[in-house]
């Protein structure tokens, strides 16, 4: 069994000035597909903590949105999915085992709550019968692969850069919230892309910073994102699944 260098000393770090690798057009197309809300797996029926968010006043508009979703992604994701989805692309490129096993068990007992780890799971789940439908399933897998997991092996498979699949992890979340927030706030279209367009920099930022984390670094550090996401297991009227 090969030994994973990354659990030991962290990825290298490469800055996001750097050009990303060109892709070819069904590489391009692979990772559009990853990144389509239509992508039948259901993160689309998960707000992440956002609808409790908005029910508790903490979001109401345009200008809080960006700060909710700059602080989670700078301080959740960018510590903890976007180093680990890293790690976990060179172990599926290295075929080591026990890195994978390793990484998803290390993401499923950072998710801090019932519905955090649900949404893990069950996106998890969908993802396997997507790929078993597409004969793209790998033919091993991590007791209990979350969906990070799975898609960093789909990303391997497609023969998508690390740094590309970070880049679309990060934007399929972006979209994803803004989404939430445009049937909950309620948030008009063009707020919506004014939302997008203010964050789109964001995202090689927090790319850049994931990449310089070691492994003693790694970690959610947002409680009151916890706190929304447990809350919202127990809020009296959803539109988003707990």
């Amino acid at each position: 069994m090969k030994t994973n260098r990354s659990m030991t000393m962290g990825i290298m770090a490469t800055t996001t000035e750097e050009a990303l690798p060109p892709l070819a057009p069904q590489q391009l197309l692979s990772l559009l597909y990853l990144a389509s809300p239509s992508l039948p797996i259901g993160a689309f029926a998960y707000s992440g903590g956002l609808e409790s968010a908005i029910e508790l006043g903490w979001v109401n508009d345009e200008a809080c949105l960006i700060d909710w979703c700059q602080g989670v992604m700078g301080e959740a994701l960018g510590q903890l999915d976007v180093p680990v989805l890293l790690r976990l692309h060179r172990a599926w490129q290295d075929g080591d085992q026990s890195a994978i096993s390793h990484w998803n068990a290390f993401v499923r007992a950072n998710r801090e709550t019932r519905e955090l780890l649900f949404e893990d799971e069950q996106l998890g789940s969908a993802m396997c019968r997507l790929l078993k439908g597409l004969e793209r399933l790998p033919e091993w897998l991590p007791e209990r692969p979350g969906f990070l997991t799975l898609y960093a092996a789909t990303c391997v498979n497609f023969g998508i850069d690390a740094r590309q699949a970070a880049l679309t992890w990060l934007w399929s979340y972006l979209e994803n919230q803004v989404a939430v927030a445009c049937k909950t706030i309620p948030l008009g279209q063009s707020k919506a892309q004014q939302v997008l367009m203010a964050l789109m920099p964001h995202l090689e930022q927090v790319l850049a910073r994931a990449e310089r984390l070691g492994d003693d670094e790694l970690g959610a550090t947002l409680p009151g994102l916890a706190q929304a996401s447990a809350w919202h297991e127990t809020q009296y009227s959803r539109l988003f699944r707990s």
